[in-house]
């Protein structure tokens, strides 16, 4: 898999990375690929042999809102993705998407960019070259936020949700009240501008991040014990670290730590595997493997 991290300006104002993923597997071993993301959207060129993925016909352009659990899909036999990773908030600074409309769901994505972007997935999806593509998908980005830069960069709510995003990332920032603090602004303003930027609540993406933490922590051989893993991370008790881990991987932490990952059915399946989304890039929503 391939990613891009230096996003030239204006893109970079609301582009976090660019992704590619080719995978090919036998037809006669299934694999569901299962992500911890992080929250934030997609807009993903996709193709598949088969001529599905995430229920919609392909090749096509989609667009993934935010995952609110484990992402999982079963992989096709064969496909190619080329995704753009917006920062969070940055598809509602750019298009005035409300993403609570599009937590957990993946649309088409002329529903939100217009007829246009068809012309560029085909040109993407035919171009074998990654830097081509890359350029492609550059050239689209920066002709769409062109006129409505100035706009963008003076997006007050679009600026907190940012600030507050980097801040949540920092595996000490266990508090609301206090991220809330440092970007100047109360926690109901921050509920209100998450909600609508990111399609989930400040209180959720902070969890997020420390969930992620947890599951690393313990792939780390770092959680032994599960009591002081909770606290560190800034849940209450056990119990309630217990529940939270439970309901977004789908096993408890015990479980976890003993190397029980689950299938789409609950149990355990020796083809699914779940990682998190690393800080510096964050995961793409359909890869076979995350480096």
């Amino acid at each position: 898999m391939g990613r891009e991290e230096a996003i030239p300006a204006p893109v970079s104002l609301v582009v976090r990375h660019l992704w590619n993923v080719t995978w090919r597997r036998s037809a006669d071993e299934p694999f569901v690929s299962s992500v911890l993301s992080n929250p934030i959207a997609h807009l993903t060129f996709e193709d598949a042999l088969g001529g599905r993925l995430h229920g919609h016909q392909v090749p096509a352009p989609l667009v993934h809102g935010l995952v609110s659990k484990v992402f999982r899909v079963e992989l096709p036999v064969a496909g190619r993705v080329t995704g753009v990773a917006f920062h969070p908030g940055g598809l509602t600074a750019l298009l005035g998407a409300d993403m609570r409309e599009l937590t957990d769901t993946v649309v088409p994505a002329t529903r939100l960019f217009g007829v246009g972007v068809d012309d560029v997935s085909r040109a993407v999806l035919a171009e074998p070259d990654e830097v081509a593509r890359r350029q492609l998908v550059l050239s689209y980005l920066g002709e769409l936020l062109g006129p409505q830069e100035d706009r963008v960069a003076d997006d007050t709510a679009y600026g907190v949700v940012r600030a507050a995003e980097e801040l949540m990332r920092q595996r000490d920032q266990v508090s609301l009240p206090g991220v809330a603090e440092q970007v100047s602004v109360s926690p109901r303003t921050l509920q209100r501008m998450f909600s609508q930027y990111v399609g989930a609540s400040p209180l959720w993406v902070l969890r997020r991040y420390r969930l992620q933490d947890a599951a690393s922590l313990i792939d780390a051989g770092e959680g032994e014990n599960l009591a002081d893993l909770a606290a560190s991370l800034g849940f209450a008790d056990q119990a309630h670290f217990t529940r939270a881990f439970t309901a977004v991987i789908g096993v408890p932490p015990s479980g976890y730590r003993a190397g029980v990952r689950p299938g789409e059915d609950g149990t355990r399946r020796a083809d699914a595997t779940v990682e998190t989304a690393s800080r510096s890039a964050t995961a793409a929503p359909a890869p076979p493997s995350q480096s």
